[in-house]
């Protein structure tokens, strides 16, 4: 058993055990790490030994960090996987070049002064994710100390950018009436998929800020776990795939 970790370049660094480069085709390369046989409880020294091992990935080049616990039965499987979305990652790489993520909680005025030294902005209530380029990163840290903001945390891998904007994936939701239980299925485990997804990530800047007592990171990283389980079960009763729970929004681009 093994867990992916994260998509890079093939031209990256080798990466840092215990993590192994498996080659995915066309100039791109799974990182993958061995995972434990039997399941173990998440704590908070679990999830920053994988942030750092991710963190060293981007200090070595362009990095698309992928969520905690997706695990395969060996390589072959991690790369059938990556294969399938080949086109999608290559894109995001892309996007994503030279680039890395801050997070920045502060009143909107703030975060709207900050949208120029950034090339892309994800708003979530008070606060905002920012991909900023490389050499941009000095500039941006002293901008936003001079305005004030309530935090900032960073520079982090991509996690708010890891998708190309636009993107259009294949997959759309089932609406034959044949299959129309499939595509509702489809549906709802979309969006649980995509609030697992941003609670995942808050929960993660919330350790950062010390937010989050020890007790609470055992219980949300267990529930995470446990709700990833779950998924993969309801995923294969329905007969769907994880790239198909990435629904196809048309000029919105995907979900997740």
């Amino acid at each position: 058993m093994i867990e992916l970790v994260a998509i890079v370049r093939a031209a990256a660094p080798p990466p840092p055990a215990p993590l192994r480069a498996v080659a995915a085709g066309d100039g791109l390369v799974a990182v993958v790490a061995p995972a434990p046989e039997t399941e173990e409880e998440v704590t908070a020294e679990a999830l920053w030994r994988r942030e750092e091992l991710v963190e060293q990935l981007m200090a070595g080049g362009d990095v698309l960090p992928v969520r905690y616990g997706t695990r395969f039965a060996d390589d072959d499987e991690a790369v059938r996987s990556v294969a399938a979305r080949r086109a999608g990652f290559a894109a995001a790489l892309d996007h994503v070049r030279d680039a890395v993520e801050f997070a920045v909680r502060a009143p909107s005025p703030l975060l709207d002064a900050l949208r120029p030294l950034a090339r892309e902005v994800a708003v979530q209530r008070a606060s905002a994710a920012y991909l900023v380029e490389r050499e941009m990163v000095d500039t941006f840290s002293a901008r936003v100390e001079e305005l004030g903001a309530d935090s900032i945390t960073g520079p982090w891998p991509p996690y708010s950018f890891t998708e190309p904007p636009g993107a259009l994936p294949a997959n759309r939701i089932g609406a034959d009436p044949e299959t129309v239980e499939q595509g509702l299925a489809q549906l709802v485990l979309t969006i649980v998929e995509l609030l697992r997804q941003l609670m995942e990530r808050q929960a993660l800047r919330r350790i950062d800020a010390g937010g989050l007592t020890a007790d609470q990171v055992e219980r949300m990283g267990t529930t995470f776990m446990e709700l990833d389980k779950r998924m993969t079960e309801l995923r294969e009763h329905f007969g769907l795939t994880p790239e198909e729970l990435n629904l196809n929004l048309g000029p919105l681009g995907r979900l997740l």
